[in-house]
């Protein structure tokens, strides 16, 4: 307390007045200048030492304000972890897994792996499957809504749980990652109350194994989990970060969720089980990295529904006519969130050449700025990253050293792992590393010149997950809208998630669908479709070998495989670029008919044949998928046209080469039909908004049953350009006249070149 006599007090008094206060008794003015004064001053009238103060009013850091970890370590303890099976933990007796706190590097706990035998968790979810799947809708929402809110009650101890095992700042986890969760899980109980009416066509696949990266993992539950459960699935989710999934799973056994709806599972081998087993009717699931994606593809040994994706990152779009000090505030903030590990962590930042310096002005101020540090403490903008992420980006950086960039000026922690936030600038979209998918703190910054170069460069980006526009032009919005080949466009805004929201990734991210009625009804299938079955015998693994591998040459025959005087010798070439070519091998198989006459000579695609297809198809597709459903339904109902006028040739050709009756060749033809017809009808009923459509995949790889030589070949053929796609076939490689056939009408079809390649051998 001050005296009105001070000597402080007095120099208050003759500085200039903003306010009043009392001192001693008596009422002196304030002024603005107080924490200079306060800072000129060592002591106050007592002696006393001030000098704290003094570095607080010059320094003015933030102080910690960390969350306390006591409840989550509490349960942790409390628990014998390890396989979630049957509502209750069974611990392993294989290797221990080490759950590590990234931002210190100690270890929380040790989780031991093989608690369970899959065949037992498999059979344990097929046992809660037949109750599940059959109960009603209503039922099945009251369940999913006992378990939204349990996860409300303990929300803080997931959030916190989420913390410790992933490194991602705690605000992040309570404000962004638990909050998405807790909607999604009253989105899709409303999903499973009016499932129903509304997906009556639609039945569950059964059990879904689901595979979690090891970060966001509250998000993955939400996108994966969630809707799997809401569909009358039956989940066993095999986690890279155990413990937030074991308490989730925890939260629903106290939820009342029944026993052997949700199983978790621990470990690598335990995933690799999950893999092969043949009782998993799909997989879902998200991989950290491409490597990762090959390696479980590589591993399925039965043909079953696969949605996987690759985590990655979101793009960015800054016009000059945009709130430039908005878009900065949000690359500050969402390019490192989740450190930079999560889809929705800006990756890629291109801004108009007109405001670029500005911009990079601007963001330098705001990044140099950031604080790096404990997860826990609410006072850091970014937590810890994974030592893998962070040793990919210091590989990057070493080989990029001639990039300008700029980063954080805060000093990383001397314990734990961490990666200082970086921007790097003037990054030629040539260059490797503009592509490279580098998950951490890290944004690549480019300049563009116009809308059109900047979706050009987007649209050729290896990364499909989304994309933020920011203008102040409407015309130009609704434009890029249609024209980025991304799941999510946000105009303004970056990352905001919506769980009634549909959308897809693009490109090398995967196909993976986010949000809405679509999402549920990937995790199940339409009643009509056959269900895979499957015999004691896996895939011939002489066939897989085999795959893809060139044909042994055919030898001269003794005999004349042609008679000159009865018909021509006919030569069948490939289909590409709506043109019939050679291929570039020079080597033909011969085409034999069930009685052994030779029909023709079949050509050996080369991977250079292979190449120019895909590559024709590649261009075909912006003229393709840009006409309108009426335009492409005109054209598949002028195919179907031109097949019916020579259905008879295609009959007897079915017949001639599978050595059935005409007459069920010409069953087959008029299927065919039917089925090009019913394609056409729904070319044209998608929805045309300009916010929310459902966009074509791209280029699309088709190997045609051999069975049914037509019917498979217009099965697959006639939905896949219905919905604006681009195809590369292979036929069937028994029967292929009916394929080169094909060929032929298609040319005279108006389908434009390269929107159907054909390709053999």
């Amino acid at each position: 307390m001050m005296s009105g006599d001070s000597p402080l007090a007095k120099r208050l008094c003759t500085e200039e007045k903003v306010g009043e206060g009392v001192f001693g008794g008596e009422t002196v003015t304030m002024n603005k200048q107080l924490p200079d004064i306060i800072m000129a001053t060592e002591e106050d009238q007592n002696g006393h030492d001030v000098s704290k103060e003094k570095a607080i009013f010059q320094n003015m850091e933030y102080s910690s304000a960390k969350e306390s970890d006591a409840a989550a370590l509490a349960w942790i303890n409390s628990q014998k972890l390890g396989d979630f099976v049957m509502n209750k933990m069974n611990p392993g007796t294989g290797e221990m897994l080490a759950v590590t706190n990234l931002s210190t590097g100690k270890v929380i706990t040790h989780v031991p792996t093989r608690g369970s035998n899959i065949s037992d968790v498999v059979k344990s979810a097929r046992e809660a499957k037949e109750g599940w799947t059959k109960m009603q809708g209503h039922i099945r929402a009251r369940h999913l809504y006992s378990v939204t809110r349990e996860v409300q009650k303990q929300g803080k101890l997931l959030a916190v749980m989420e913390c410790l095992s992933t490194g991602v700042a705690i605000r992040e986890c309570k404000n962004v990652m638990l909050s998405h969760l807790v909607q999604t899980l009253y989105h899709f109980t409303g999903w499973a109350e009016l499932s129903a009416p509304e997906v009556k066509d639609y039945q569950s696949h059964g059990i879904v194994g689901v595979l979690i990266p090891e970060v966001a993992t509250l998000t993955q539950i939400a996108q994966q989990v969630v809707p799997a459960l809401a569909a009358g699935n039956c989940v066993i989710v095999s986690p890279s970060s155990p413990l937030p999934a074991l308490l989730f799973a925890g939260l629903c056994v106290t939820a009342g969720l029944p026993p052997g709806v949700l199983s978790v599972l621990v470990g690598q081998e335990a995933r690799q089980a999950l893999l092969t087993d043949r009782n998993v009717s799909m997989l879902s699931g998200s991989l950290s990295s491409k490597e990762e994606s090959k390696s479980v593809v590589n591993s399925l040994q039965y043909p079953i529904p696969v949605s996987l994706s690759q985590v990655g990152k979101s793009s960015m779009i800054v016009f000059t006519n945009s709130d430039i000090d908005s878009a900065v505030d949000c690359v500050a903030d969402k390019a490192f969130y989740a450190s930079g590990q999560d889809n929705v962590s800006i990756g890629k930042v291109l801004v108009q050449s007109s405001c670029y310096d500005k911009f990079c002005k601007r963001l330098k101020e705001k990044v140099t700025k950031l604080r790096v540090g404990d997860a826990m403490d609410h006072s850091n903008d970014i937590g810890a990253t994974a030592s893998n992420n962070i040793t990919a980006i210091k590989e990057a950086l070493t080989l990029n050293t001639h990039l300008a960039n700029f980063e954080s000026s805060c000093a990383l922690p001397s314990n734990g792992s961490f990666q200082i936030p970086t921007v790097l600038l003037d990054v030629q979209p040539s260059n490797d590393i503009w592509d490279e998918v580098l998950l951490g703190p890290i944004v690549k910054v480019a300049a563009f010149r116009t809308a059109k170069e900047a979706v050009a460069i987007i649209n050729h980006s290896k990364q499909g997950v989304g994309c933020s526009v920011w203008s102040e032009k409407n015309s130009l919005i609704m434009q890029l809208t249609k024209q980025l080949n991304v799941g999510t466009v946000w105009v303004n805004c970056h990352g905001i998630k919506e769980s009634s929201r549909p959308s897809q990734y693009r490109s090398c991210t995967g196909s993976m669908q986010c949000g809405g009625v679509d999402l549920l009804k990937l995790y199940m299938a339409p009643s009509a479709a056959p269900r895979l079955s499957f015999t004691d015998d896996k895939i011939d693994p002489n066939l897989v070998k085999n795959f893809g591998k060139a044909a042994t040459p055919a030898l001269p025959s003794e005999k004349p495989t042609v008679d000159p005087e009865e018909s021509v010798n006919r030569t069948i070439k490939l289909f590409i670029g709506g043109a019939l070519k050679r291929s570039a091998n020079d080597s033909y198989r011969t085409v034999h008919s069930s009685t052994g006459t030779v029909l023709g000579s079949l050509p050996d695609a080369t991977k250079k044949d292979i190449r120019d297809a895909v590559e024709a198809a590649a261009k075909a597709f912006p003229g393709w998928s840009g006409k309108s459903g009426f335009n492409r339904s005109q054209i598949l109902y002028f195919l179907a046209e031109n097949i019916c006028r020579r259905k008879e040739d295609f009959a007897e050709v079915i017949a001639q080469s599978t050595g059935r009756k005409y007459d069920d060749g010409m069953q087959e033809v008029d299927t065919s039909l039917q089925r090009l017809f019913m394609a056409a009808a729904w070319a044209d009923k998608f929805s045309s908004s300009p916010w929310e459509h459902k966009d074509p995949v791209g280029v699309i790889g088709i190997t045609a049953p051999a069975q049914w030589p037509m019917l498979g070949l217009c099965s697959l053929l006639g939905p896949a350009i219905a919905a604006g796609n681009t195809v590369v076939i292979l036929p069937s490689d028994k029967f292929p006249l009916v394929a080169a056939d094909l060929c032929q009408v298609i040319a005279t079809s108006d389908i434009p070149g390269g929107v159907v390649n054909m390709v053999y051998g």
